[in-house]
């Protein structure tokens, strides 16, 4: 091809074609890339070598290598042509990328991270797609690894690069960032900048580090805000200017270490200080600081069976089933328990022809298992994730019906606040319909979750609970930093506000105070803060915008009290489709199946009246009506479905894919079997559960094939 010496090398050093080393043989990129596009990837990586054998300098064909490799996941061999890539341009950030992407897929994801750092220093503002592929996987391992705020910041950087085409993986990473319950609101958006002072005698060096940070230059600016600090201490600017860094880093220790120093800045509002330490104890992966230490305990036994049969006659042990221990085996070569049971903090229920009441529901305390003897080991029993406030308890009920036992303690699994909060049901097969048996589920969430939380001791509190520590002033900044951590998991304040307002008032804190934004300031509320949102005095443009936000981060208290408000509200015709997105997002957040379907009659009511297709409507019905075990509505809406959507082959399509993920029907349409519709998923382990017969797991059959294609049969339960 003819080549243009002054355009831009591939080789992704910056340097025009004239200037660079490539110059002598990038007049067969074009071959190359023409073999590439028509499928030979082996026959290129054959032709790339010969041509680098001739060419030695030729650092885009290295580039052009390392891109292919990575798509062969030959990762030895990425990791090769890296090193020989940054020999020979060691400041490249396509190199630099190459080695991290190397090390990311070698399962060294804090190695992976600083090459990345390196390479978008190198980069600047211009960042090659490359370097922003890599970047929203390295997102992807982060997020898994539980690194949220390093993932948000790299899987934002591909989402936000003009003209790049790829950001899918990024989108996805930030979706599952933004949507999960289980993630506080705290830790779903990086740290404001926090303006310096105008009249700082360093406030020129200030912005000097600024402006590297923002151009991605981490590195450099990271070294200029580590300078200040030693100049000027205490400065929450500097602060947050070296939070930031350290998140790009992946950095968890610095990052907690940093927010725990900002929230010691008296120059800063309590409140912001109380968030600060607050989201020091969710930065490391874990949350050490906010979860509760636990101890295992194991002894030697001789026979295991008697062991098993003195378990059994005890009301306060009930045996855990057999499947649930193959589950208990850490690899396939370990040997599973041979019997496995919950310690109850109360004796069972003499009877399970129905539930029991509320103060009857017993609730485990810890999980014992008995393993039988071993080529290497002596039979044994073993006392797991036991709170280290309860070793004793434990301990000695064991030792009431086992004599004999050598205890050893070992540390244990810390368990985070937001499992141990939770009700641990005791694995009870109860007689009941599953609605009944979720109602005395969210009882049993009103009546005990608040206790639960007050008794916890945690490290950010010293080791104290904030019951031991109401009216402590001296603890004042930990006591509201521990209830900010509670308020800000939607997976606890999705199911009960009031067990929220009854942890502040019983922890002698004051509640804080509704926000009443206006229509113009809606953007610049915070994600922490969506629940305490008053919509009263917002327009219908203010209060659609945000739901959509309050549904993305999973702020269900406010997306029920936006979406209450907006059903009210006078809508144009324009904005009428927005009144069914509130009524699907208050049946989204209803707190059980009932209060669901009686949602969703009234948004099939509105649909129709304005003439809206009712087919997600009656999808969503599909999933409502087995959920709740309610077989006959299943069977109505599945043939109002079929008969108004028969011949739409999309919407079938889709029913077809929720049958299929409920386990009914194989990817033809087959039958997997002639079981009960699945209902709401029993508990067990730690975080507990009413299981009843009615609402076990799906029917047995062998599990669906991904992707399946369609078929003309459809099976659902009732049509034997």
């Amino acid at each position: 091809m003819t080549v243009d010496t002054y355009a831009i090398c591939p080789c992704g050093s910056g340097k025009k074609i004239k200037f660079c080393k490539c110059k002598d043989s990038v007049h067969e990129l074009d071959e190359v890339m023409n073999m590439i596009e028509g499928g030979q990837v082996v026959p290129s990586l054959d032709r790339l070598s010969s041509i680098l054998a001739e060419n030695p300098d030729a650092a885009w064909a290295l580039a052009v290598r390392g891109r292919l490799l990575l798509d062969l996941r030959e990762y030895d061999s990425l990791a090769e042509n890296a090193e020989r890539f940054i020999r020979l341009q060691p400041s490249n950030p396509l190199a630099l990328t190459q080695f991290a992407a190397a090390l990311l897929f070698k399962g060294q994801p804090e190695k992976a991270t600083a090459k990345m750092l390196e390479a978008l220093t190198e980069s600047g503002r211009d960042v090659d797609a490359f370097v922003l592929d890599v970047s929203s996987v390295l997102a992807y391992s982060l997020a898994q690894g539980g690194l949220f705020l390093t993932a948000r910041v790299y899987a934002t950087l591909a989402m936000m690069a003009s003209g790049y085409q790829g950001g899918q993986t990024a989108m996805t990473v930030l979706r599952q960032l933004n949507s999960a319950p289980s993630i506080s609101q705290l830790m779903k958006a990086v740290p404001e900048p926090i303006q310096r002072p105008e009249d700082a005698e360093w406030g020129e060096r200030f912005d000097e580090a600024s402006t590297l940070l923002r151009s991605n230059k981490v590195i450099l600016a990271e070294s200029k805000f580590e300078s200040l600090r030693r100049s000027v201490p205490q400065q929450p600017a500097i602060l947050l200017g070296l939070l930031t860094c350290a998140i790009w880093r992946g950095d968890a220790d610095a990052q907690s270490d940093l927010l725990k120093k900002l929230s010691t800045c008296e120059s800063l509002d309590f409140e912001q200080r109380a968030r600060f330490l607050a989201m020091s104890a969710l930065a490391k992966p874990g949350a050490p600081d906010a979860s509760v230490e636990t101890l295992t305990l194991s002894a030697d036994i001789d026979q295991a069976d008697e062991v098993e049969m003195a378990l059994m006659s005890n009301a306060r042990f009930v045996a855990l089933p057999a499947d649930l221990l193959q589950g208990m085996r850490t690899s396939e070569d370990d040997v599973p328990p041979k019997s496995g049971f919950q310690i109850l903090d109360r004796d069972k229920p003499e009877s399970l022809d129905k539930l029991p009441a509320v103060d009857d529901v017993p609730e485990a305390i810890a999980m014992v298992f008995v393993y039988g003897r071993q080529t290497d080991r002596a039979a044994r029993i073993e006392a797991v994730e036991v709170r280290r406030d309860i070793v004793d308890e434990v301990r000695s009920r064991i030792d009431a019906e086992v004599s004999g036992l050598t205890w050893t303690e070992n540390q244990g699994d810390p368990l985070p606040l937001l499992v141990a909060c939770q009700p641990a049901i005791a694995m009870l097969r109860f007689q009941a319909k599953p609605a009944e048996a979720e109602k005395l589920q969210n009882e049993l969430t009103e009546t005990r979750m608040a206790d639960a939380i007050l008794s916890l001791k945690l490290p950010l509190l010293g080791g104290s609970s904030l019951r031991d520590l109401v009216g402590d002033e001296s603890k004042l900044l930990e006591r509201t930093a521990v209830v900010r951590l509670v308020q800000q998991f939607d997976a606890i304040v999705s199911k009960s506000e009031s067990v929220v307002a009854s942890v502040i008032e019983q922890a002698g804190l004051k509640a804080p105070d509704p926000i009443k934004p206006s229509d113009d300031d809606i953007e610049s509320v915070a994600n922490e803060d969506l629940n305490l949102v008053d919509p009263s005095g917002l327009n219908s443009e203010s209060l659609i915008y945000l739901l959509q936000r309050a549904q993305q981060v999973s702020a269900t208290p406010a997306t029920r009290r936006l979406a209450g408000r907006l059903i009210d509200a006078e809508l144009t015709e324009e904005q009428q489709p927005a009144k069914l997105l509130a009524y699907m997002s208050l049946v989204n957040a209803a707190e059980n199946s009932s209060e669901a379907l009686e949602l969703l009659e009234k948004a099939k009511e509105f649909a129709v009246s304005k003439g809206i297709p009712t087919s997600n409507l009656l999808l969503s019905e599909v999933g409502l009506r087995l959920s709740a075990g309610d077989g006959p509505g299943f069977q109505s809406t599945l043939q109002k479905l079929t008969t108004e959507y028969g011949n739409e082959p999309e919407v079938m399509a889709r029913l077809q894919q929720l049958l299929m993920q409920y386990g009914l029907i194989n990817p033809d349409g087959s039958p997997r079997g002639g079981g009960p519709p699945p209902g709401p998923q029993g508990g067990g382990g730690s975080q507990g559960g009413l299981w009843t017969p009615d609402g076990g797991g799906a029917p047995a059959g062998p599990a669906p094939e991904e992707g399946g294609g369609g078929g003309s049969k459809l099976w659902v339960p009732g049509m034997d």
